[in-house]
């Protein structure tokens, strides 16, 4: 923990010294390693709950499926965001992501508690998701890429084939 609480206190002084207006800081992390040896959720359960008593404005935990357990625990049904949440939640606001693409999945996974969601991979395939929620058009939400979708996205060919090439990683269809 030592590094990665430096780089925190590093970067807090920088805005001290740096910052003229708000400016919020984050910790992004992924909470577990597949391999062992290995990062392990227990490992990140005790490393999220010193990041709560740093400066912090939030924790963005990065998953590819909010929903999913440990990889190497023996509870596999909890998923690991609201674990952490459950640790620090009432000390730092949590941020979850990971294969929510429709607003009632969003609507499910914040009545865990965790208080901020994030959309990656679906602002990719539907950037108006927001937009279309607003205006009453969450039916129109794009939650699969078809290959002909690439010039309508505008998503330039060295990004695409990475994109794709990803297996299970975008809902790609034919």
């Amino acid at each position: 923990m030592i590094f990665p609480l430096t780089v925190v206190n590093e970067v807090e002084k920088a805005v001290a010294e740096h910052a003229n207006k708000p400016f919020m800081i984050g910790y992004r992390l992924s909470p577990e390693e597949g391999s062992n040896p290995g990062i392990t959720l227990d490992d990140t359960l005790q490393f999220v709950d010193r990041l709560a008593n740093q400066n912090l404005d939030y924790l963005h935990i990065s998953v590819s499926d909010f929903w999913n357990g440990s990889f190497r625990e023996s509870d596999r049904t909890k998923s690991r965001i609201v674990k952490i949440y459950d640790k620090v939640g009432n000390r730092i606001p949590v941020v979850g992501v990971g294969a929510l693409h429709t607003p009632d999945e969003v609507a499910e996974a914040l009545e865990t508690g965790v208080p901020f969601i994030a959309l990656g991979r679906e602002l990719l395939m539907e950037p108006h998701w927001i937009e279309k929620i607003r205006t009453g058009k969450e039916m129109e939400i794009r939650t699969t890429l078809s290959k002909k979708d690439q010039d309508e996205l505008v998503i330039p060919d060295p990004l695409w084939k990475k994109l794709i090439g990803v297996k299970g990683w975008l809902p790609v269809v034919d």
